[in-house]
């Protein structure tokens, strides 16, 4: 009985994970690496201004998916600060992307510097991972499956929903209502998830970007006629997009609050908020021993601002910053 059940936990957590990474992907909260650029579909303002009322709100985020599909040859890479709040931790990381992948270091937890002992054993995992080509080969090997996922999901937008224009442009966005397709008919569970969610998103018309992406879960979704599991209505996503140079954007906001039962055995939910900020670019050949390096020089200056807020009392600093984004 007791391996039987831990089959079912094991096969429980896969599908949660399923109903989790399509949200999550389906916002483009995770970043994936796209970070290139390539030759996307742009307006001058003019040409935008005469095409906005003839454009159709389906053909435009047929665009902003084009683009952003495009968007990811790997010719841009950037350094910046990442915190992650859930229910039961919160984390704020320092994080450089390269060519073999994402690095982090941990710069604090709960709202609280590491101290010398965890610091330390931060240092060393680093260290590690730095040091092993086998622990960067999988972080890469998931970084490309991420890629895999976000690609299909993303190519599935134009089909899965239908979208109207809400409200007056302004300036260069405008915000699009989506809703599923009726005319779309799933084939998997990921389709299945796509077709529970309606919300709102932001876009850049001249640019074709997406800025933001606010959605959720209109109906309850089902898996085997509930006897899988089920994912419950009212959950939400939201996610930000902002543009770090001329031809980059990066995502700064992710946040997903869903809940659900699988296997009719637990509740499951997942509740998380990512937010990134500070982006710098790297050289786009920086080596793994350079991002390490890197990250070094972030922790320490994180550690001393971090000491001389303690030591002036002052409600100040990265920790500060830290809690105003929370």
């Amino acid at each position: 009985m007791q391996a039987r059940h831990g089959e079912r936990s094991l096969v429980g957590e896969e599908q949660w994970m399923r109903v989790a990474q399509v949200v999550v992907v389906l916002a483009l909260m995770v970043e994936c690496g796209a970070n290139g650029y390539a030759a996307p579909v742009v307006q001058g303002r003019a040409q935008t201004r005469a095409m906005a009322a003839a454009e159709s709100a389906h053909q435009l985020m047929k665009d902003v998916i084009y683009n952003e599909l495009h968007d990811r040859e790997k010719n841009s890479f950037w350094e910046y600060r990442s915190q992650v709040v859930t229910q039961e931790k919160d984390v704020l990381r320092e994080q450089i992307e390269t060519l073999d992948g994402p690095v982090y270091e941990t710069l604090a937890r709960n709202g609280e510097p590491l101290t010398g002992a965890q610091a330390a054993q931060e240092k060393e995992r680093l260290a590690g991972v730095l040091a092993s080509p086998a622990k960067m080969s999988k972080i890469e090997q998931g970084h490309e499956k991420d890629e895999a996922r976000l690609g299909k999901v993303m190519a599935l937008i134009p089909k899965a929903y239908v979208f109207h224009y809400v409200g007056a442009k302004t300036g260069d966005r405008v915000v699009l209502d989506f809703a599923p397709n009726p005319k779309f008919e799933p084939s998997s569970y990921m389709d299945r998830i796509m077709c529970g969610l309606s919300g709102q998103i932001v876009v850049n018309q001249r640019l074709k970007r997406m800025i933001s992406m606010d959605g959720r879960i209109a109906q309850k979704i089902d898996f085997g006629f509930g006897i899988l599991g089920y994912v419950e209505p009212g959950g939400t996503f939201r996610i930000h997009r902002t543009q770090v140079s001329a031809r980059h954007w990066k995502t700064d906001l992710v946040a997903v609050n869903v809940h659900g039962r699988i296997l009719l055995f637990s509740d499951v939910s997942k509740q998380e908020k990512e937010m990134r900020w500070g982006f710098e670019p790297v050289p786009h050949d920086i080596t793994l021993t350079e991002a390490g390096g890197a990250l070094k020089q972030a922790a320490l200056a994180f550690q001393s601002s971090a000491q001389n807020t303690t030591d002036t009392g002052a409600d100040g600093g990265v920790l500060a910053e830290a809690r105003r984004r929370r």
